[in-house]
């Protein structure tokens, strides 16, 4: 986390960008916690704007079966995770499931009666292949296949970490802030009262978060959403912060992501844009 926190703001001094909207997914959950609470001079001041999609719990408070699961095995067979993950993503599963996610068709392989904690949503993205693209259909199911094929082709084996990160198989110091989300969220809202009460500069609109949850997300579940929702609704938080949350239909973990349709992406892009006008 230490070298998420400086890389970041050196990367966009030397792009020579001072200001980003942020949208996280998954497991970025952790970092975009840690980069609010102490870079938050890197967001618009006029527009401030996070989106989180299929924000990451805590199995501790989600209760959510993969990760309740996994947080059992031994560290050292983590460390195994990103070849079992390349394997059945390149050898079993088809590129038309995988295209709905890694985690998710993984996940189904691994436990399929335990693939969703919430029944009924898809595997794989409605998104046709020309759509995602943006061209002729042959064209971009040939690129939908390349971008299978390079994604494998390279090492995976930071997932194995990312993994150990999700399951708090390391230290304390490695979540940074977001160790605890209850206080961290907190503080940023004291941090967003502030702002607006002068002792900084002054924001145009208060920080405005929305957090895009799948209709059955086999990372964090029901209850790792109640939980999320809980830290910003909070009566510390209400007030300081624009909070709004929802639901999409037929998505899962990984599809809220890609799937252009029924996805939150497309969302938060036009989001942006209209954050944008209003700025200018």
């Amino acid at each position: 986390m230490a070298v998420w926190l400086e890389t970041v703001p050196a990367l966009l001094q030397q792009l020579d960008v001072k200001h980003v909207a942020i949208a996280t997914h998954s497991a970025g959950t952790i970092y975009t916690l840690n980069t609010l609470f102490h870079h938050r001079s890197l967001l618009d001041p006029k527009v401030p704007y996070v989106a989180f999609l299929a924000p990451y719990a805590p199995f501790t408070h989600s209760g959510a079966t993969l990760p309740t699961i996994a947080a059992k095995l031994p560290t050292n067979l983590l460390n195994s995770w990103a070849g079992l993950n390349t394997f059945i993503n390149t050898k079993i599963v088809p590129t038309a499931s995988w295209s709905g996610g890694i985690i998710s068709s993984s996940a189904a392989f691994l436990s399929p009666s335990a693939s969703t904690d919430v029944p009924g949503a898809e595997t794989s993205t409605s998104t046709t292949p020309s759509e995602q693209y943006g061209f002729d259909n042959n064209t971009a199911k040939l690129i939908s296949k390349l971008s299978h094929k390079y994604q494998f082709a390279e090492s995976m084996t930071g997932g194995n970490e990312e993994a150990k990160l999700c399951l708090r198989k390391c230290n304390d110091a490695d979540w940074g802030e977001a160790a605890d989300y209850t206080s961290c969220v907190r503080t940023i809202a004291v941090n967003e009262a502030a702002l607006s009460n002068g002792n900084s500069a002054p924001t145009a609109t208060k920080l405005r978060v929305e957090a895009h949850f799948a209709a059955s997300d086999i990372m964090s579940g029901k209850r790792g959403q109640t939980f999320f929702e809980g830290c910003w609704q909070s009566n510390e938080v209400k007030g300081k912060i624009d909070f709004a949350s929802l639901t999409l239909a037929e998505t899962n973990h990984d599809s809220v992501l890609v799937d252009l349709r029924k996805g939150a992406l497309k969302a938060v892009f036009e989001r942006i844009a209209r954050l944008g006008k209003q700025r200018d």
